[in-house]
């Protein structure tokens, strides 16, 4: 009979995570995954082999982005607020207010985009649309692209990886 250890690491973002006292929890191909966080679970649920083929946790380094996010008519107080939700989130490392907008530096490994898009636009700010919206989803697809190239990484050239020498 084999005794269930008392403490995890969460595959996420590393911290050793009590087992009976995790309410974030996940079973992938019949092992068992505890987390510290919803947030943690769900970016583990988005792409679990990134964070558990040999390749995916080789070479664990950040994966640091760094958005402008542009609102319509915001409020200064809401600006700060904002920047405090997000220091809030495990792997954003910095937000900055500006004027009328917020500069935001994260980890893709622990955070994406597109969270820290619904933490914005669930604190009442109103994103800016047309060019700054396209510009918006293009960075979830680039981010897509790079989370899935991560986590299977190919050998040889591909259109991220250019063979090193042309003939």
């Amino acid at each position: 009979m084999t005794r269930k250890p008392e403490t995890s690491r969460d595959p996420v973002c590393g911290m050793i995570v009590g087992v009976i006292a995790s309410p974030y929890s996940t079973t992938w191909q019949g092992i068992e995954f505890h987390f510290c966080s919803a947030q943690c679970l769900e970016r583990f649920i988005a792409n679990p082999s990134l964070y558990t083929s040999p390749e995916g946790v080789k070479n664990v380094v950040p994966i640091v982005k760094r958005r402008k996010i542009r609102f319509i008519a915001p409020k200064q107080e809401t600006l700060r607020a904002t920047c405090g939700m997000l220091l809030g989130m495990m792997g954003v490392t910095t937000a900055v207010p500006g004027a009328d907008d917020l500069t935001v530096e994260y980890d893709l490994r622990q955070v994406t985009f597109a969270q820290i898009e619904a933490v914005v636009a669930g604190a009442g700010l109103v994103l800016r649309g047309g060019l700054h919206r396209w510009r918006r989803s293009l960075w979830k697809f680039i981010e897509g692209n790079e989370i899935e190239n991560e986590a299977h990484p190919m050998s040889g050239a591909c259109c991220n990886h250019p063979p090193a020498r042309l003939r």
